[in-house]
């Protein structure tokens, strides 16, 4: 079923032309290979289904999501060439951020090189960023080829032309999943069959899901609920917690501690800034545990001198209470 709004979001995004659908959230900061809130939830998965094992592996990704990042952030800022111009000419450590410097690098750099790193992202910023090569691919899909595992339920909510699926599948993370993607749009959900025909995607509206309750282990969303109106964001959470047996996982580009929901239409769409204590409140009526992750703090806290690009940046973490 697709309620009235959702039909209205789906035309907003049938607009747009199906090839841009399939790359524009694969672009600058929201690429999944590096993006932070896409290296934590991948995270979040790989500690669900093989608890510790995998530690070290997700610290040294998360300082390479925190260098791409910055270097990124320099991009907007203006000051990536001076950067990229002393990591090229082998500066003096005393002249880069402490993160950047050797101790930090020979300590969780191990995997990739910094110089290539930002070679590769001055040459994506000229051409786009369709073809970036994340090193952490090939260490996944090692870690991952021999593991055995029952495999967890997992539903998407918003899952576009398989944005952040196809770094799930192409790090070795979706051999281990039973995943539903679903999204209002049907050239998104075109899109993602076309990737990947064997996979189970459908049209799908958050505020009204085709789905038993608590089918899911683990359900999640990108930047999904900011999209939406007061009403479709009650219900589609409501929905969210009803279909998910153990853990909802909601990333966020925009919520803050404040109140309530700022509520701000434009047009057929919607730019919400989310309120973080109003969200955990109803996880928790619910009968949710709630655990909040300010991307900011959390990378700004293992590396310093880092700079997050957006202040705004939460993960909340509901995990249905056993009690």
């Amino acid at each position: 079923m697709i309620t009235d709004e959702g039909r209205r979001l789906g035309r907003h995004w049938d607009r747009i032309d199906p090839g841009e659908l399939d790359r524009y959230l694969i672009q600058e900061v929201e690429h999944p290979a590096y993006n932070p809130q896409s290296v934590l939830l991948r995270a979040f998965m790989i500690d669900r289904l093989f608890p510790t094992e995998a530690d070290r592996i997700i610290e040294e990704e998360l300082y390479f999501s925190a260098c791409a990042c910055f270097g990124l952030l320099g991009h907007r800022e203006g000051w990536f060439p001076t950067l990229y111009r002393k990591v090229s000419s082998g500066s003096p450590d005393g002249e880069l951020p402490f993160f950047l410097q050797s101790a930090m690098r020979d300590r969780l750099g191990g995997r990739f090189d910094l110089l290539e790193l930002y070679t590769q992202i001055a040459a994506c910023l000229t051409v786009g960023f369709d073809d970036f090569a994340s090193p952490f691919g090939p260490v996944w899909r090692g870690f991952l080829r021999d593991k055995v595992s029952t495999k967890c339920r997992v539903l998407e909510l918003g899952c576009g032309s398989a944005n952040d699926y196809r770094f799930l599948d192409s790090f070795g993370v979706a051999a281990h999943l039973d995943y539903r993607g679903v999204d209002v749009s049907e050239p998104n959900v075109r899109n993602s069959i076309a990737r990947f025909p064997s996979v189970d995607f459908a049209v799908g509206d958050v505020g009204a899901l085709d789905a038993d309750d608590g089918e899911f282990d683990t359900t999640f969303a990108f930047d999904l609920y900011e999209h939406l109106s007061a009403e479709l964001l009650a219900a589609g959470l409501s929905e969210s917690l009803r279909v998910t047996g153990d853990e909802l996982w909601i990333s966020l580009f925009n919520a803050a501690d404040i109140p309530d929901h700022e509520i701000c239409r434009e047009g057929d769409y919607y730019w919400n800034l989310l309120s973080i204590p109003r969200l955990s409140e109803e996880m928790q009526k619910a009968g949710f545990l709630v655990e909040v992750v300010s991307v900011k703090n959390e990378l700004e806290a293992r590396f310093e001198d880092y700079r997050h690009y957006n202040d705004e940046a939460h993960i909340v973490i509901g995990r249905r209470d056993p009690t």
